[in-house]
């Protein structure tokens, strides 16, 4: 009888080993400066997620598609977790949520030109032709506002050059992410100009998929991590690293 609780404690033990050698697969869109392919090891958001995982004892590969297929391979199960998004009552549904990891400002950007510095209801900007990225979320009362002009598109690029072009007359996003996305394709960041007031300081989640085995175990893995990461100082070296302290 010991020998055979010996032996299930051995089994026990190489079983939780085996789970928690699994390699996570994570999946985002570009989001730079966050998150990116062409960003080093992926942007410190990515890095900051991968520590977390490995500090209890997950290795991960992360791979960059477009925000819509990113939710929805996310959703059904086809990845383990989506890095970096908003929290909503909608995907609260699918997904679960970690501990927020970051804060984003998000707002509405302009091209220089625009006689528009200044905003005090949704209603005053319904005059305009708005774009987000399509299934992102903004705010919850942006979010809830029936604005008649709204645009969804696949990629930030294209939002900026929908923007460029003058087929939008604003666009909401993160104004760093914009600017960033701006050089990568040639359009001049200084031409981008913030509305204020900002419209909402979003905290950016891990979302893991309900759809996988051992999902609140993960979850809960993660944010384990992600708690000793900061309390050993791992998180702080890795935003002095990519110069976001």
């Amino acid at each position: 009888m010991k020998a055979l609780s010996v032996l299930l404690l051995i089994l026990g033990l190489g079983f939780g080993q085996l789970s928690q050698a699994k390699t996570i697969s994570l999946t985002t869109t570009d989001w730079a400066p966050f998150y990116g392919s062409k960003l080093d090891d992926g942007g410190f958001i990515a890095v900051i997620v991968r520590e977390s995982l490995k500090a209890s004892g997950y290795d991960s590969n992360l791979e960059f598609i477009s925000w819509g297929d990113a939710l929805e391979q996310v959703k059904s199960g086809q990845k383990d977790i989506l890095v970096g998004a908003y929290f909503s009552e909608e995907r609260n549904q699918d997904y679960h949520f970690s501990l927020p990891i970051y804060s984003v400002l998000t707002g509405i950007i302009k091209k220089e030109g625009l006689p528009l510095d200044f905003y005090n209801s949704f209603e005053m900007l319904d005059e305009y032709k708005i774009g987000k990225i399509d299934q992102s979320v903004v705010s919850k009362s942006f979010d809830a506002y029936p604005f008649k002009n709204l645009t969804g598109f696949i990629g930030v690029d294209d939002g900026l050059k929908a923007l460029d072009a003058g087929t939008i007359d604003l666009y909401v996003d993160s104004f760093a992410v914009a600017k960033n996305v701006a050089t990568d394709i040639g359009i001049d960041p200084a031409s981008l100009k913030l509305l204020q007031p900002p419209i909402e300081e979003n905290q950016l989640y891990v979302l893991v998929s309900k759809n996988i085995p051992g999902a609140i175990e993960l979850r809960d893995a993660f944010n384990k991590g992600f708690v000793q990461i900061q309390v050993n100082g791992t998180y702080d070296k890795i935003l002095s690293r990519f110069n976001q302290n």
